[in-house]
């Protein structure tokens, strides 16, 4: 799997687990703990997907 498949299957779990966190009446310790896996699997992904921007920008040059 490569950089991009990597990191749009991250961020697209990172949005799912927001909007669960949006739509379903949870209590605050399972709320936190979605939201915080929600935070991380966006921030992972935006990683994966700026990573092979830059690889890509560097074949260019």
């Amino acid at each position: 799997m490569n950089h991009v498949s990597k990191g749009i299957l991250f961020v697209l779990g990172g949005v799912i687990f927001l909007l669960l966190s949006f739509i379903l009446p949870l209590p605050t310790p399972l709320w936190a703990v979605i939201l915080s896996a929600s935070i991380v699997l966006n921030c992972t992904g935006t990683v994966f997907l700026v990573r092979f921007v830059k690889s890509s920008e560097g074949e260019k040059e």
